[in-house]
C-alpha cells in the first residue's frame, strides 16, 4: 500500500506537495494519506491564481470554481455578514431548500447543511444544528485543561437530545457526536458525502482548537484544494464563536487520487512564490 504524510505551513504548499507525492506513485493514487496544515487560511496568491486559471481552462469537463467548492462545506461569504452562529444558521436554513432545489449537485444536501440542519427523525422531525453543540461545548470547556476531544462527526445517529452535553466524559476527553452521513439516504457508493468524519480538539495550552477531517476519497485537482480551504474557514468560525484561536487542520483521505496532467502540476509548482524543497517543476 502506498501512503504518505505531508506537513505544510499553508494550504497551497500542503496541497501541491500532496499532488507531487501522488504523481510519483503507480496509478497516481495512495491510501490513508495525511495532509497537516499549520495555517489553514493562508494561501500562496500566485499558486491560487494559476489553479483558478487551469480549472477554468477545462472545457471538456468544466470544474466548479474553488470558491463554489468551499461554499458546500462552509458558506464563507454569508458567514462574513453574520455576527453570531445563530444568525448564520437561521439564514442558511432559509436558503437551504432553494440550494437543494436549484443546484443539481446539492440534491442530497450540502456538508454545511448536514452540520446545521441534519434531518430530524420521525419522532422528532425538527432539523438538528450539530455545529452549535461544538461551539457551546468549546466555550464551556476552554478553561478545563483535562478535556480535549470536543466534537466528533461520523456515521452516528443524531437527535436533538442535549443531555449528553451535561455528562462528564472520561479523563482526557470530552465529546459530543454528530453526523454528515444519513444512513437511510446516502446509499450511493460515489459522490456526496465523501466527507465522513470531523473532529475538533481543544488545545488548552494555546487556547486554540484543531480540526481533523476524514474523506473516504479525494480527487486532488477537482475538489481537495477547495475542501482544505473550507475546513480552514470552518475551524476559524468555530474558534471565533467559542472565543478561541484556530489551530491546525489535518486532512486524511481513505484514497487520494491525482486527476491533473503532468503539465498542469508543473505549472502549479512553478507558480509558488517560494519553491518547495524537493519539488521540481
Amino acid at each position: 500500500m502506498h501512503t504518505f504524510t505531508v506537513n505544510a505551513p499553508d494550504i497551497s504548499r500542503g496541497w501541491v506537495e500532496a499532488c507531487a507525492r501522488l504523481s510519483e506513485l503507480p496509478g497516481k493514487r495512495a491510501f490513508h494519506t495525511v495532509v497537516r496544515i499549520s495555517e489553514p487560511l493562508r494561501e500562496d496568491p500566485h499558486l491560487r491564481a494559476e489553479l483558478d486559471r487551469l480549472r477554468s481552462a477545462r472545457t471538456c469537463k468544466p470544474l466548479y470554481p474553488v470558491d463554489t467548492v468551499v461554499n458546500t462545506l462552509f458558506p464563507a461569504q454569508l458567514a462574513a455578514t453574520c455576527t453570531s452562529h445563530e444568525e448564520l444558521t437561521s439564514r442558511y436554513r432559509a436558503l437551504y431548500p432553494r440550494l437543494r432545489r436549484d443546484v443539481s449537485r446539492n440534491t442530497r444536501g450540502t456538508y454545511f447543511g448536514r452540520l446545521v440542519a441534519y434531518p430530524g427523525t420521525k419522532d422528532k422531525p425538527e432539523p438538528v444544528d450539530q455545529l452549535s453543540r461544538v461551539i457551546r461545548r468549546l466555550d464551556q470547556l476552554r478553561t478545563t485543561a483535562q478535556w480535549a476531544s470536543v466534537y466528533e462527526a461520523g456515521t452516528v445517529h443524531v437527535s436533538d437530545d442535549e443531555s449528553a452535553d451535561d455528562e462528564v466524559p472520561p479523563s482526557g476527553t470530552a465529546g459530543t457526536e454528530a453526523a454528515i452521513r444519513v444512513a437511510a439516504v446516502d446509499t450511493q457508493t460515489l459522490d456526496f458525502p465523501c466527507l465522513s468524519h470531523c473532529s475538533f480538539q481543544l488545545d488548552s495550552s494555546t487556547n486554540s482548537v484543531h480540526l481533523a477531517a476524514y474523506y473516504r476519497s479525494h480527487y486532488m485537482f477537482d475538489r481537495a484544494y477547495g475542501n482544505y480551504l473550507a475546513l480552514g474557514h470552518l475551524c476559524a468560525w468555530v474558534a471565533r464563536q467559542a472565543h478561541l484561536t484556530p489551530g491546525t487542520v489535518t486532512v486524511m483521505a481513505g484514497c487520494a487520487r491525482l486527476d491533473c496532467t503532468k503539465a498542469e502540476l508543473g505549472a502549479l509548482q512553478q507558480a509558488l512564490t517560494t519553491p518547495l524543497f524537493g519539488l521540481h517543476p
